[in-house]
């Protein structure tokens, strides 16, 4: 059902229809929603998870600098 062929014949389209520049951002903007979609559905979060997550990100922003 979902042969090679069928997904280049998407691709053909996609890439028709919203041209190759504007891809990435289609593509970031999905993985944005996505995200945030999976954010609201997760299950509260407590107080120490949130500090958690807030000092993982302050760790990963000093690893990248």
């Amino acid at each position: 059902m979902n042969s090679p062929l069928q997904w280049l014949v998407i691709l053909v389209i996609v890439l028709i229809f919203f041209g190759a520049k504007r891809l990435p951002e289609i593509g970031q903007a999905m993985g944005k929603s996505i995200k945030e979609f999976k954010d609201e559905v997760a299950p509260e979060k407590t107080p120490g998870d949130k500090a958690k997550e807030v000092e993982a990100r302050v760790i990963d922003n000093e690893k990248k600098e």
